[in-house]
C-alpha cells in the first residue's frame, strides 16, 4: 500500500483528473481508484507523481475500464491530459498515452508552471511541476510534501520520499502507518498483523486483496471482474 505523494502543489491539487483509472496503483487501489480508500495522503499516480516511476511495484491484475474507441476511455475535457487524444483502446481496454504537450499540462493544471515530460522512470510522458528552486514544490498543508520531501532535479519536481514514520502518521491521521523503502524511495506504507487490517469496504480492495508482509500491507491486486464490476459495470480484472 504504498503512499505516492503527487507534485501537484501549486494549484493546491493532489489529483491528476483520474489517470488512475487507466495507469493503476497497485498500493490500495486499482485502476479506475483513486487510492483513497485506503486512508492515505493521496495515492494518485498520474499527472507528475513525483515518486518516480522507477519505483513503479510489479504488474498486478488491476481493474481497468473497457473501451469500443479511445472516445470511450476520456474523462476530461477537450485539450486535457485525459481527452480522447490521450487514449489508446487496445483489446477492448482503455490504455493512457502520456501527455502530449506541455500545453496539455498547463490547460490540465491552469497554470504555467508545467512541463510534459518522460522523466524519473516515467515510461510515458506525464506531467510534471517545474522549479527553479525546492521550495516551489512543496505543499504546506501536507506532512509529506515539504521541501525536504522533494529535489528540483532537471528544472522538474522530483518526490523524493517520507522522511520518517512521523510525516506519515500526521498524513494519513492515523498512527498505523510506517515510512519504509520501496525500491528505491522511501513511501507510506500501512500496518497490519493480517490482512483484514489493510482491507477496505470496496470489493477489490478488501481482504481477500491483501497480504500482510513484513507487518505491512501488499496489495496482490483484483481477483476476478466481478469485484471490478462492483465498483463499475464497464471495468474488468486484468
Amino acid at each position: 500500500m504504498t503512499v505516492v505523494a503527487s507534485a501537484a502543489t501549486r494549484s493546491g491539487s493532489l489529483v491528476a483528473l483520474g489517470l488512475v483509472l487507466v495507469l493503476g496503483s497497485c498500493g490500495g487501489g486499482g485502476a479506475g481508484d483513486d487510492g483513497d480508500d485506503d486512508g492515505g495522503a493521496d495515492g494518485d499516480g498520474g499527472g507528475g507523481d513525483g515518486g518516480g516511476g522507477a519505483d513503479a511495484a510489479p504488474a498486478l491484475p488491476v481493474c481497468v475500464p473497457t473501451c469500443v474507441t479511445a472516445a470511450d476511455c476520456a474523462t476530461g475535457p477537450v485539450g486535457s491530459i485525459v481527452d480522447a487524444n490521450n487514449y489508446a483502446c487496445d483489446g477492448g481496454q482503455c490504455r493512457w498515452l502520456g501527455c502530449l504537450s506541455t500545453a496539455e499540462c498547463v490547460a490540465t493544471y491552469g497554470t504555467q508552471a508545467w512541463t510534459c515530460e518522460a522523466a524519473f522512470g516515467t515510461t510515458v510522458p506525464t506531467c510534471w511541476p517545474t522549479c527553479a528552486t525546492v521550495s516551489q514544490c512543496a505543499n504546506p498543508n501536507s506532512p509529506i510534501l515539504g521541501a525536504d520531501n522533494y529535489a528540483c532535479d532537471g528544472g522538474k519536481c522530483r518526490w523524493t520520499g517520507c522522511n520518517d514514520t512521523a510525516e506519515c502518521t500526521a498524513a494519513n491521521m492515523s498512527s498505523a502507518w510506517t515510512c519504509r523503502a520501496t525500491g528505491t524511495i522511501m513511501s507510506c506504507l500501512h500496518t497490519c498483523t493480517t490482512p483484514t487490517d489493510c482491507a477496505t469496504s470496496s470489493a477489490p480492495y478488501d481482504a481477500d486483496n491483501y497480504d500482510c508482509v513484513g507487518g505491512v500491507c501488499q496489495y496482490t491486486g483484483c481477483n476476478t471482474t466481478a469485484e471490478c464490476m462492483t465498483v463499475d459495470p464497464d471495468w474488468v480484472c486484468d
